[in-house]
């Protein structure tokens, strides 16, 4: 029945493969929703909660994650796990990881062959909660945080929040850092700026491109590599760009962008929108400039990080003030990578997310609750955060004061043992490189005095019904919007063709369930569109 019921979930994984931010919403009353929630929290909180009673016996906690494994990830796990045994938590952690390239694929293998495992990462900007809760690939963990009070309190009330699901929380937040400006940053050569004339970043889309240019000549004479800007991932929108518009501010939502979410809650479809025609006008523009790899369509996403390492990088929302250390340790004398409010700090942040990052307990594990005891551990103590992501002192990593080391690298340049803490992380917690610029640190800890709230920011959307149209437009997204969205195809020449299309794979049925799903969540929870009145909230 396991390995059926995996087969199923696979099944429903493969058609809806990276989509967009779809999922579940609550309907319930908002009285309803208040009750359930204090209910959860003073449950939580209460002194007398506490973790099951354990049988000794040793439980599998297998992590499945993307991206590849360190080179001496086994001896840190080992360490890891001779910790935990020794702090008598039960539990043998292990970590596969899934290439980017394959994940949807090598993940739907896992769940097709009835492969066991504990926790799932989850990014809300590649596929969200919602999407993976909605097909039975996650379970709830409403009935089970009650155990695990000191978990629940190391986060707070809004990145609980971003955990709900159908009224229940479904994973775990992963606070890593702020995300208070995450729509509005952009990162560049400050350094190449000023050579060209650029002392500051410019406040127009203009200058922008002009800088653009003139930094992509002088790193080609200086590197003899060709830069570009790059979206963080293709399926992103470029929210750094609507700030430049009179009717920002708004929100759209960043997978496979069909939704635009006004400050008022209207549900607007964004590829028949005027701001979409304005970004496509202007990255068409960048791209016949040469600023957009030709190939970006097809080109594998880790060239834009290796270009990067020795210095050949636009502005983008895709790196940070960190990767200006990186082209140093290759050589580029003097680079350094700032951030910047795109357009100017006067423009008011976007706050569409409480949390970005969650760990959630797999249908397929036979004791989920050795999830929720690894993450409890893990938040515990700054050692064990320390033991987990960095790995042993004086093998793996040098301290060199206050939250701040060196790691110890192997041949290849890498760190020998290094788990990612955007993925698993706690900001308090976290090590930062000695020559890391206080610049990163301030994009890290970054918290707005102007900013504003997406009414959508804690609502997460129910895609079963309309399941066969979110994947017909997913294939039709990617074949005919992304040609014009990155510039390759004139917006003019194939906007017409492209919404025929959409609308053919069922954009007017998937929008029309939106809004039902959005209205009722506004019903339930007025205070959402409260928080969203104005330009500015303190």
């Amino acid at each position: 029945m396991k390995k059926l019921l995996a087969f199923v979930l696979a099944l429903a994984l493969v058609v809806t493969a990276f989509a967009a931010c779809s999922g579940g919403t609550t309907t319930e009353s908002k009285s309803e929703t208040s009750k359930t929630e204090e209910s959860k929290t003073e449950e939580s909180k209460t002194e007398e909660s506490s973790e099951p009673e354990d049988d000794g016996t040793i439980h599998p906690m297998r992590i499945v994650q993307p991206g590849t494994l360190c080179a001496d990830f086994d001896t840190g796990m080992a360490a890891v796990n001779e910790k935990l045994k020794a702090d008598g938590v039960n539990i043998e952690v292990s970590v596969t990881r899934i290439p980017w390239d394959a994940y949807a694929e090598k993940l739907n293998l896992m769940l097709t062959t009835g492969e066991e495992f504990e926790l799932l990462h989850v990014m809300q900007d590649v596929k969200n909660l919602s999407s993976i809760a909605g097909m039975g690939a996650i379970i709830s963990i409403h009935d089970l945080i009650g155990n695990y009070p000191d978990l629940y309190n190391k986060f707070t009330e809004t990145e609980w929040l971003g955990t709900i699901y159908k009224g229940e929380e479904y994973a775990v937040p992963a606070a890593w850092r702020s995300f208070d400006n995450t729509m509005s940053y952009i990162n560049y050569r400050s350094d190449i700026a000023k050579k060209v004339g650029y002392d500051e970043y410019p406040d127009n889309v203009d200058d922008m491109i002009d800088l653009m240019k003139k930094s992509q000549d002088q790193i080609l004479e200086d590197t003899g590599m060709k830069a570009y800007t790059w979206f963080h991932q293709n399926q992103d929108t470029a929210h750094w760009l609507h700030r430049s518009y009179d009717t920002y501010p708004f929100y759209v939502e960043n997978s496979l962008g069909i939704v635009l979410i006004r400050q008022d809650g209207t549900v607007d479809s964004f590829y028949e929108s005027e701001e979409f025609k304005q970004d496509a006008n202007t990255y068409y523009e960048m791209y016949q400039a040469g600023l957009i790899d030709p190939d970006i369509l097809n080109r594998d996403s880790q060239k834009k990080y290796d270009d990067a390492k020795f210095g050949a990088m636009l502005a983008s929302q895709t790196f940070d003030p960190a990767t200006g250390v990186t082209m140093q340790e290759n050589g580029v004398e003097g680079a350094t990578v700032d951030w910047v409010e795109a357009f100017g700090d006067d423009i008011p942040d976007m706050i569409y997310t409480f949390v970005q990052n969650l760990n959630a307990i797999s249908a397929t594990s036979e004791d989920p609750e050795s999830g929720l005891k690894f993450l409890n551990w893990l938040y515990a103590s700054e050692e064990n955060h320390t033991l987990f992501h960095y790995g042993i002192e004086g093998t793996h990593y040098t301290k060199t004061g206050d939250h701040r080391f060196e790691q110890i690298k192997g041949e290849d340049g890498n760190a020998l043992y290094v788990m990612d803490t955007w993925m698993t992380g706690y900001l308090p917690y976290i090590y930062f490189s000695s020559n890391t610029p206080d610049s990163h640190l301030d994009y890290y800890n970054y918290k707005s005095d102007n900013y504003v709230i997406s009414p959508a920011a804690g609502f997460l959307f129910d895609a079963s019904s309309v399941q066969s149209e979110l994947t017909n437009l997913q294939t039709e997204i990617i074949a005919s919007i992304y040609p014009i969205k990155v510039g390759m195809v004139s917006y003019d020449d194939n906007i017409v063709a492209a919404i025929e299309k959409l609308k053919a794979a069922g954009l007017d049925t998937y929008l029309e369930e939106y809004r039902t799903q959005f209205a009722a969540y506004l019903e339930a929870n007025p205070s959402a569109l409260e928080n969203a009145k104005g330009t500015t909230q303190g």
